[in-house]
């Protein structure tokens, strides 16, 4: 467990952190699976693919669980004064993330003509910078809540990492989407139009990220930590 003694903030309190660092490990090997999978669409592993959508679905259905426990943990306990909506919004930010990685899975995985049309484009050098970006996004957030066991100068000097993230995400989704639309003359419209909508939904797993940090950046504002 992490060390929060620095922090101005009770037992409990200190619980709730701890918590959202296990929160963090489900959500990251949740992201995790889903970029193996995709990674393995694009192989034509389709049994390796399918078992780590799998592992994505369990992933999520543990996120959220953990989520809801620390939730009701905050709500039945009189801590955490003015920053007890600040810390559930933390909570939904990170659980978002393996929403969103959940649903990014079940798009790909649920139409096996899209996955056999587009399995060149899964296997594209662009799609796997994208996906790298996504969970290094995830992994910054994680340095980012455990830089706040060192102090809030620390935390701040990490706040921005998660930001930086997800702007390489994004330029990596710029770079496909580019040679997606290049495509366009010999690839069915319909799996174009689909191998799009992919890719937003699963760059919510980099926007969700973000989103955290803000929250966490709010925090330190308010002078938790």
């Amino acid at each position: 467990m992490v060390d929060f003694s620095f922090l101005s903030v009770n037992r409990r309190e200190k619980e709730v952190f701890d918590g959202v660092l296990v929160l963090l490990d489900t959500v990251a090997k949740t992201v995790d699976s889903f970029v193996a999978s995709v990674l393995a669409w694009g192989e034509g592993d389709t049994k390796s693919a399918a078992d780590l959508v799998e592992r994505v679905f369990e992933g999520e259905t543990k996120a959220d669980e953990i989520h809801r426990d620390l939730g009701l943990k905050i709500a039945e306990g009189a801590f955490f004064g003015g920053v007890r909506e600040d810390i559930l919004n933390l909570l939904e930010k990170i659980d978002n993330i393996a929403d969103s990685a959940k649903d990014a899975a079940r798009f790909i995985s649920s139409d096996s003509r899209l996955r056999l049309e587009a399995k060149d484009m899964l296997a594209s050098s662009e799609i796997k910078q994208f996906l790298n970006a996504l969970k290094a996004s995830v992994a910054s957030l994680t340095t980012l809540v455990e830089a706040l066991k060192k102090g809030k100068k620390e935390a701040l000097s990490k706040v921005h990492i998660v930001e930086e993230f997800e702007e390489g995400a994004d330029s990596h989704k710029d770079a496909f989407l580019k040679t997606l639309f290049s495509t366009n003359d010999s690839m069915n419209p319909v799996t174009v139009i689909q191998l799009r909508d992919f890719v937003f939904v699963a760059d919510d797993v980099a926007d969700n990220a973000e989103d955290a940090s803000d929250v966490i950046l709010v925090l330190i504002a308010k002078g938790y930590g």
